[in-house]
């Protein structure tokens, strides 16, 4: 069953993306880097494949990539990708896993992205890794970015595709979100140890949470992975 899913979705994949018009191909998208960059048009991105491009940031924009916190990705006419198609972004430094960032689409056709420049090759593969069709990676015969400095990675995708890859990413924040309210709980509770209240009552400190922010900063920034790391489940 799982093999000829894979075989359907294939045959979904490349009949969304062969319906993809011909004069997509040029000046079909730009990006803008938030408050560190001119317009930047496709034709600044290299095309590695009918259905991906890749944007040399470190040389074409800024050596400190780091600098560059928000990306703006944006289609330049309206309707001019099929319905069931979208154009999903993606992000390397050094040589990573090519990590997603977020995608545009025909209802959606500008966004700003966060580009949380990956630290690490675990991200995860985008659709320029190996095995991924006719991507960056497998051209290479590498599944990372390649070469040194950071990049942009476009690719246009199914729809459903990067759907799902929305609903991931959203569902990690929200993980996130729970994690730092989980890790603020605790740090109340660590008032009341020996303290006589009910068993649904705290007492702590006025500058309780100054406190605590001041300690969840320090240990954040010495580690910025603590949390996925934390032994309790919500």
């Amino acid at each position: 069953a799982s093999e000829r899913e894979r075989r359907e979705r294939e045959r979904v994949n490349a009949s969304t993306l062969s319906s993809v018009p011909v004069f997509f191909f040029f000046l079909m998208f730009g990006c803008v880097f938030v408050g560190h960059s001119f317009l930047i048009d496709s034709s600044c991105f290299v095309q590695t494949s009918p259905t991906n491009w890749v944007l040399h940031v470190t040389t074409s924009v800024t050596p400190n990539y780091l600098e560059l916190k928000e990306v703006s990705l944006f289609l330049t006419r309206p309707d001019c990708l099929p319905p069931q198609a979208a154009l999903g972004v993606y992000v390397s430094t050094g040589g990573t896993d090519w990590a997603y960032r977020g995608c545009i689409s025909n209802t959606r056709p500008s966004d700003v992205f966060s580009t949380q420049w990956p630290a690490s090759a675990n991200e995860g593969q985008g659709p320029f890794g190996m095995g991924m069709g006719s991507g960056i990676g497998q051209q290479h015969g590498s599944g990372s970015g390649g070469g040194g400095g950071a990049q942009i990675g476009i690719s246009i995708e199914p729809l459903a595709e990067l759907e799902h890859k929305e609903g991931c990413r959203l569902g990690a924040k929200e993980e996130f979100a729970k994690r730092v309210a989980l890790n603020l709980y605790h740090f109340l509770e660590s008032f009341n140890a020996g303290t006589a209240v009910g068993p649904d009552q705290l007492v702590v400190p006025a500058n309780f949470l100054d406190r605590w922010f001041v300690k969840f900063q320090s240990k954040f920034r010495r580690d910025p992975d603590f949390l996925t790391r934390e032994s309790n489940k919500i």
